[in-house]
């Protein structure tokens, strides 16, 4: 019987390329050798392969990673290949391969763009979606406290817009460019509310309202009969009184003497019955305050007594605001209600207020509101509840027109400078709004 021939082991693996090799480009593996596959080959060497043919590379498409970074639609930067959903490869991404030391000209480039500021987020023309409506636009989103914003204002002839934050920092924004040119720690802490005041920049921080004017710098410090009592409310409609509302139910007011340049003390009103003032008001020689516990009551500014009490709504009275002949009030029941005087009777003494009109939306608290007219000098209403977005509407038939939504509830807004609104939510964040005539809307 014939010895049965084994086969015989492949050469050692050179370390040098032959011709053979696939890594040599253009050309084509030598045939397997027939003796070898039937186990009869004796030749060592052997030109012919003693091996199955390798199986050609697989094509691999590599997936590129999804950037998490916004990117300037107006740049001039190739958008992802519309291979998926998503813009990726459909196959999984295999390791990338060892990226080249970049050049210094490519060092050079990247050294010649600017990087944006991180405290400003600008809003492409067209893309402010938070901001939808009749006659309103998204114009910037203002980032940089790092907790709730109390209070923002525009003082005058400043050119800044100030905001005050829970994270006990007043910043000063360039309204202009939208570049926060100033960061003022608190030396109290919290800033509870923020306000201005003609030249002045009045905050409410514990136990004391500080001033100080945003041109020359000048600070003063308005302290309170009572060290302990905590300022819940403030106001200031004009450039000459200065209202406070604290936790114990008491009213503060101050006269702003321009020539020496300070607040005088003239007036403590007593009321609310121990309740937290929430919210003020002023108009026609009135003054109007509202209560944590759903009390509103009215002020004769000339004789500095109360000359109207009634419950006005079920809970907190967040925001008074008078417009027309009404007085406007929001709650954290849900209600914005209008109100306006009885008509007179013979023999009454004080002056009655009845409701007009009772708004409500199911389900969602008012924590702040303001009026303000739009470009085409309509009266506006904004309505600013608990699922963050402030609601616009016309006056006097509640007609919604638009939204603003933002990154939590919004407690602070500033409508005072023409054609433009800002908010401060709980998130920290500052935005900006303009109004447009309703024929470019």
């Amino acid at each position: 019987m014939a010895a049965v021939q084994r086969r015989q082991p492949l050469p050692p693996a050179s370390h040098q390329l032959r011709r053979a090799d696939p890594a040599c480009p253009g050309t084509a593996p030598p045939p397997v050798c027939r003796y070898w596959k039937s186990g009869h080959c004796g030749r060592n060497p052997c030109r012919f392969l003693h091996a199955d043919p390798a199986p050609p590379p697989p094509v691999v498409v590599v997936a590129k990673k999804r950037s998490n970074t916004w990117v300037n639609t107006s740049s001039k930067i190739a958008k992802p290949s519309a291979t998926t959903d998503e813009g990726e490869a459909a196959v999984p991404p295999v390791p990338p391969p060892t990226k080249a030391k970049p050049s210094p000209a490519t060092n050079a480039r990247e050294a010649a763009v600017p990087l944006p500021p991180p405290e400003r987020v600008q809003e492409p023309p067209g893309s402010g979606a938070w901001c939808v409506g009749d006659g309103i636009r998204g114009v910037a989103r203002l980032e940089g406290h790092s907790k709730a914003v109390t209070g923002v204002a525009v003082p005058e002839g400043s050119g800044k817009l100030f905001s005050g934050s829970l994270d006990g920092t007043v910043r000063a924004w360039d309204c202009a460019t939208g570049q926060c040119v100033r960061v003022a720690p608190v030396q109290e802490g919290e800033v509870g509310r923020l306000i201005a005041m003609g030249p002045w920049v009045l905050v409410r921080v514990r136990g004391a309202v500080r001033a100080f004017q945003a041109g020359s710098g000048e600070e003063l410090r308005l302290r309170l009969p009572v060290a302990a009592a905590q300022v819940t409310a403030l106001l200031a409609e004009d450039d000459e009184r200065l209202f406070a509302g604290v936790e114990d139910g008491a009213i503060y007011m101050w006269r702003l003497d321009p020539g020496r340049q300070r607040f005088d003390e003239v007036a403590a009103l007593a009321g609310h019955d121990g309740h937290a003032v929430a919210s003020l008001a002023q108009g026609k020689g009135a003054l109007y305050s509202g209560a944590a516990d759903g009390g509103i009551r009215v002020w004769d500014l000339e004789t500095r007594r109360c000359v109207c009490s009634f419950a006005g709504h079920a809970s907190m009275v967040t925001a008074l605001l008078c417009w027309d002949r009404f007085l406007l009030s929001s709650s954290v029941d849900g209600t914005v209600k209008a109100w306006r005087s009885k008509p007179d009777r013979a023999g009454d003494v004080e002056p009655e207020l009845e409701v007009h009109y009772t708004h409500r939306e199911e389900g969602e608290r008012v924590v702040a509101m303001d009026g303000t007219h739009d470009a085409d000098k309509k009266p506006v209403l904004l309505v600013s509840r608990g699922d963050g977005v402030v609601r616009v509407c016309d006056l006097p038939s509640f007609k919604p027109r638009g939204q603003i939504r933002c990154n939590g509830e919004v407690t602070a807004m500033s409508l005072r400078t023409p054609g433009v609104i800002f908010t401060g939510d709980k998130s920290g964040e500052v935005r900006v709004v303009k109004w447009t005539p309703a024929a470019a809307a």
